[in-house]
């Protein structure tokens, strides 16, 4: 079916002009009006997406609506796919045949060092009642791979041991569509769970300190890969929390050794179980990448 184009638009509407209208758009009105317009478009301007960080980065702000993630995945990188077979300003988009396995990889603008994972079905989070059902994706599993697109952003090799993908709770986000951030650890956090392996084992236990003065339990799997790990089934099977429950939690998964080995580490929180924690694990994340130590240049200017 052939898209067709409004008789009211410019045959031509230049790159320049319409970033200089979105940056003069307020918010709120790029997000009702202007952004479900542009994903009908089929203008050349538009799908010349690899300008559009620009529109990601004004989305994404703190003033952003809740929706903002979604908006940019959806509308704008699916639509993209869908007319051009470019994912832009997606990095990639993954449609299998089942529908319900599809996400979205998106770079963050601000940050070259950050990737985020974002399922192409609706879904609001951790709590959601897809990830408990039979055959549910893994999309842990799939955000490990992301770790390939950050190491090319770098220019180089890095460890696997200071990278770490989190899932925030439901308290601790401000976009209510499911995504999995990949980026690098912060130092402290990657040196305290150097230095406190040996006490993580197969089963859930709390780390024997504070990690960012909250407590965490942690469990660790002996496998070289994230796929089939599942940490939001792992954490909800041993605390026995329902979807809703769910909501309170967050999780992380970090890739490290033991004993040379290669494993991972499973962290949760939960909301309330210290002052002022609302189990927003990304916050042992720094897109920065402080913890390697010789960034090269164009990524320590990007940022």
């Amino acid at each position: 079916m052939q898209h067709q184009r409004s008789t009211n638009q410019p045959e031509q509407i230049t790159t320049v002009a319409m970033l200089n209208w979105i940056i003069a758009t307020p918010i709120r009105t790029l997000a009702d009006e202007v952004i479900p317009a542009l994903s009908r478009l089929n203008g050349k301007w538009l799908w010349r997406c690899r300008s559009l960080p620009l529109v990601i980065a004004l989305l994404l702000t703190g003033c952003a609506r809740s929706d903002a993630l979604w908006t940019v995945t959806h509308d704008l990188c699916m639509n993209n796919y869908h007319y051009r077979r470019d994912p832009a300003p997606c990095q990639q988009i993954y449609l299998p045949q089942d529908s319900t396995q599809g996400y979205s990889i998106i770079q963050n603008p601000r940050h070259r060092l950050h990737f985020i994972l974002v399922p192409t079905m609706a879904m609001s989070g951790i709590e959601s009642i897809a990830l408990s059902r039979p055959g549910r994706a893994d999309y842990f599993g799939d955000a490990w791979l992301m770790r390939y697109r950050l190491m090319a952003a770098y220019g180089a090799e890095v460890p696997e041991d200071r990278l770490g993908m989190a899932l925030n709770s439901a308290y601790g986000r401000s976009q209510n569509q499911l995504h999995i951030h990949l980026t690098c650890l912060r130092e402290d956090v990657y040196r305290q769970l150097q230095a406190e392996r040996p006490y993580i084992h197969n089963d859930w236990r709390p780390l024997p300190d504070r990690l960012l003065n909250h407590t965490y339990y942690a469990r660790r799997v002996m496998q070289p890969t994230a796929m089939g790990i599942y940490p939001v089934s792992s954490v909800a099977r041993h605390f026995r929390l329902s979807p809703p429950q769910l909501a309170e939690s967050g999780v992380a998964l970090i890739p490290t050794t033991f004993s040379g080995e290669k494993g991972f580490i499973l962290l949760t929180t939960r909301r309330g179980w210290d002052k002022g924690n609302r189990a927003s694990v990304e916050s042992l994340l720094d897109k920065r990448c402080a913890v390697l130590s010789t960034p090269p240049a164009d990524v320590s200017a990007a940022q």
